[in-house]
């Protein structure tokens, strides 16, 4: 394959994407990242309840939405920005600045991998799969095997979370404990409890002195003679 505008615009932007994760190091370009989704998911939850607050000076609605949304993701973004310069300056202090920005740059590269990954699985859905630029690229085999490869790993986890439920159906489930008696039927029980027991204690009466009798007798029979 010859190398064409295609390949340059590519190894281009990998280029300088090791060179700014290089630049800015792991703790920057891993943390920043994860502050910005941490700043979108905050200004989702958040959302509403900042835009009723500020119900006072907005009227519109809308404009409250937008002026929340917007307050949630900057105020995140400076609060994590703050974090992560004071985190590098402490890493550059304990001598562990060249690690940081080595790893920084493996992690620039991976972005860009997966975003030029991104790319050509959007391009296929254009007219632009046909230009010969794209179907001579050096580059376009290598990142085909990186889109299939995604795309079958999504359809693994699509096919794990779809068997989860059914898996769930499944769990043996603990037996329900035996309902109380009711206190009706509790009250009976306690009434027949209570007329057993005079008949019960009347009978060991009985026993009692018919286990005596012989002694008595005994004793009258030894007084006669």
């Amino acid at each position: 394959m010859l190398v064409t505008w295609v390949d340059w615009v590519f190894v281009a932007l990998l280029a300088l994407a090791v060179a700014a994760g290089f630049v800015r190091g792991l703790v920057r370009e891993a943390l920043g990242l994860a502050t910005w989704i941490v700043a979108l998911l905050a200004a989702r939850v958040f959302c509403q309840p900042v835009a009723d607050f500020l119900a006072t000076w907005i009227d519109n609605d809308d404009g409250r939405l937008i002026v929340a949304f917007v307050a949630i993701i900057i105020a995140t973004i400076l609060v994590g920005g703050i974090l992560i310069r004071m985190l590098q300056a402490a890493i550059e202090w304990a001598g562990a600045g060249f690690l940081n920005r080595m790893t920084g740059a493996m992690f620039g590269g991976a972005k860009a991998v997966a975003a030029l990954t991104l790319v050509t699985l959007l391009i296929g859905f254009t007219p632009l799969v046909q230009l010969s630029a794209w179907q001579d690229a050096s580059v376009r085999p290598w990142f085909e095997q990186s889109r299939d490869w995604a795309l079958a790993h999504l359809d693994s986890i699509e096919g794990g979370m779809s068997a989860l439920p059914e898996a769930l159906q499944h769990v043996p489930q603990s037996e329900e404990p035996q309902p109380l008696a009711e206190p009706v039927e509790q009250a009976e029980q306690m009434e027949q409890i209570d007329q057993q027991l005079p008949q019960t204690e009347q009978a060991a009466g009985q026993s009692s002195t018919t286990q005596q009798d012989p002694s008595v007798n005994g004793v009258s029979t030894i007084s006669d003679s």
